[in-house]
């Protein structure tokens, strides 16, 4: 609807059960003008026919095969909100959050993107904001290598274990589970490049983002939950933990000649 401030843009691929609790969370906690876009990626559950009978208010669009994370284009091109937020299948918005978002966004003009504080199922926090990734770090995060780096400095400063995350801060990237961008900014950055995907398409999205003019920002001042559990390191070498090494390589080549200048640029932030 036109008279919307934010499109919620869902992509899934037969998972109704996470659909339930998600589309139950925007119903209930939105609190602002929303449309909800869902991009079905070739589901085999029937989550097309349960979204017309149980949600005839979300938009569907159905696509006749997978085509992963690239999928969000097909939402992107239909928003008509000034913002549009990107929410995980598996992801949930709490009281509040939505309307803190907007109201953030609002009043820093120059804020692109931002990420919610997520929380794990038991109210823990999740770590959700990055600096540049380093090197080898798929391997160091999958057993055996696991046991030795999971807990050590590298792996811990990639994943910002060493701020207070009850503060708001600009940051290089954070995760897609739920994030709340500009429309228009978005539109500027481009269709996402579907040879990243499986984490690396996060970054590069904020990447790009930054790119077109806006900041990447972690907002404190709201809460998502997210349920995702890494299936990639519980089997290291399984298909989806090898695509995503390719994709992690593949991401590393295309950011090769600015690799210095962003972990630079994490470095600043860190001061900001």
């Amino acid at each position: 609807m036109a008279s919307s401030r934010v499109t919620i843009v869902v992509v899934a691929h037969s998972v109704r059960e996470e659909l339930e609790r998600c589309f139950e969370s925007i119903e209930r906690h939105a609190d602002v003008a929303v449309e909800t876009i869902l991009v079905d990626n070739a589901s085999t559950d029937g989550t097309p026919d349960w979204v017309r009978s149980a949600h005839p208010d979300v938009t569907l669009v159905e696509l006749p095969e997978n085509l992963g994370v690239a999928a969000r284009d097909q939402g992107l091109r239909r928003a008509q909100g000034e913002y549009t937020m990107f929410l995980d299948s598996d992801a949930a918005l709490t009281a509040g959050a939505l309307p803190a978002m907007v109201e953030a966004m609002d009043e820093h003009p120059g804020w692109g993107l931002i990420g919610p504080r997520l929380l794990h199922e038991d109210g823990t926090i999740q770590l959700s904001s990055r600096r540049f990734p380093p090197l080898l770090l798929p391997l160091m995060r999958r057993p055996p290598l696991d046991r030795f780096f999971e807990d050590g400095e590298s792996v811990r400063r990639h994943l910002m274990a060493d701020f207070d995350h009850a503060r708001t801060r600009p940051v290089l990237y954070v995760l897609g589970a739920c994030q709340l961008f500009r429309t228009a900014l978005a539109r500027a950055a481009g269709p996402f490049d579907d040879r990243v995907f499986l984490g690396w398409d996060d970054a590069d999205w904020c990447f790009r983002i930054r790119d077109a003019g806006g900041e990447i920002v972690y907002f404190a001042g709201a809460e998502v939950v997210h349920t995702y559990r890494r299936q990639t390191r519980a089997k290291p070498v399984s298909h989806a933990a090898m695509r995503q090494l390719g994709a992690f390589f593949y991401f590393q080549r295309k950011y090769a000649g600015r690799r210095r200048e962003l972990i630079q640029l994490g470095k600043r932030l860190d001061g900001a």
